[in-house]
């Protein structure tokens, strides 16, 4: 019997993935509405891009070890 993709165990092997994404998704949300160093396009547009790529790589990192751990043959209990 196969198992649910991303069950709870490695869901709890996973979260620790998840307070370093919401830290990264808060000051994009901060720096959105409150940006302390004014408006400059170039400025403005490395800030946000260096935060969601950061944001990006870090949930891709999750998927790839959510899929290795998932595939793993010593955490399987079937």
């Amino acid at each position: 019997m196969s198992r649910r993709a991303f069950d709870a165990e490695v869901a709890l092997d996973l979260a620790v993935n998840l307070i370093p994404f919401l830290i990264i998704l808060f000051f994009v949300v901060l720096f959105a509405a409150f940006n302390p160093w004014g408006f400059s396009l170039l400025e403005s547009t490395l800030q946000f891009a260096i935060l969601l790529l950061t944001a990006g790589l870090l949930a891709l990192v999750t998927l790839i070890a959510a899929r290795a751990i998932e595939g793993d043959e010593h955490t399987r209990r079937e």
